[in-house]
């Protein structure tokens, strides 16, 4: 790999948690380990920093209305995030890792069909004050409209801080052409982030790496004129035949039996040629992807640094 400067993000906390033997079900995926058992989330993230990651996103993805419910969110979503920002904090304290504090879509990933505008600002702010402690950049990801990507967004206006902002958008793998799965295309969401305060990278994530490959270049063409703001990517290891991330709101998907670690770190090979310097892995890519990702870095005398 060749890259001036790469940063190397951690991979799928979710499926990490499982393999350590953390609890782990459907609705609550990933938040039932906060909930239930905390100290396997540490040790989660310091599986990807072993590995060589040196950003670790805070582990509060299903930590929303669509997963926990209304109710159990208004009740416990400020202090489970708050524990992910605290967890994290502390594992990348030990460590030199920067933490990133993911804001996912509030309503179900994937389903921008699903997202309430008038709901969503309440459920924004509780994620971003519960994080604000802890975080050394903020990443709404997984974002599946320009309605997710402007209302995150607004959510860390309304803080005021200067925090650098990583946007991440998620691909519809079923479309033809790169596009959100709102049907949005890639310089719409891209322009969509031209006022956007404190705006350090575009990021595409949780689909197809195949599909993020061609979608890269297209971002990276529409972000051009903004020599300020670095691309990046971070793919799932889902099951592309049909793509199954539409289910992994319901049900825990498996991982493709393909996408090897040598095979993912060739198509990042290919992203960071075609100018991402961010990358690392979503659902289903684990530490070994990682430290593939990592070795390879090392051998081309272009470590991972941290990213502030």
């Amino acid at each position: 790999m060749t890259a001036p400067e790469v940063v190397l993000l951690d991979g799928g906390m979710g499926k990490e948690l499982r393999r350590i033997g953390a609890p782990f079900r459907q609705p609550e995926w990933s938040a039932l380990a906060l909930i239930e058992a905390p100290t396997r989330v540490a040790e989660a993230h310091r599986n990807f920093v072993a590995a060589g990651a040196t950003v670790i996103t805070t582990s509060n993805y299903a930590v929303v209305p669509y997963h926990l419910g209304d109710e159990r969110f208004a009740a416990h979503g400020h202090e489970l995030t708050a524990l992910a920002g605290e967890l994290a904090r502390a594992v990348a304290d030990d460590t030199g890792a920067l933490v990133a504090g993911s804001i996912p879509p509030p309503f179900g990933s994937y389903r921008p069909d699903l997202f309430e505008p008038d709901r969503a600002p309440a459920v924004f702010d509780t994620i971003v004050h519960a994080l604000a402690p802890y975080v050394d950049l903020w990443l709404p990801e997984t974002l599946g409209s320009v309605a997710e990507i402007e209302a995150a967004n607004a959510a860390l206006d309304r803080v005021g801080d200067d925090t650098p902002r990583w946007v991440s958008f998620t691909l519809d793998d079923r479309a033809a052409h790169p596009a959100l799965p709102s049907g949005e295309s890639i310089a719409r969401a891209a322009a969509s982030l031209n006022a956007t305060p404190h705006l350090a990278a575009v990021l595409i994530n949780c689909s197809l790496p195949e599909h993020i490959t061609p979608a890269l270049r297209l971002l990276r063409e529409a972000l051009g004129h903004r020599n300020d703001v670095a691309i990046g990517a971070y793919a799932n290891a889902f099951r592309p035949d049909p793509p199954t991330n539409y289910a992994a709101n319901e049900t825990i998907n498996e991982a493709r039996d393909d996408l090897t670690p040598g095979r993912y770190a060739d198509i990042v090979d290919d992203w960071i040629a075609d100018g991402a310097t961010i990358v690392g892995g979503c659902c289903d890519i684990t530490p070994a992807h990682i430290a593939e990702i990592h070795t390879r870095l090392d051998r081309a005398d272009a470590p991972a640094v941290s990213g502030g």
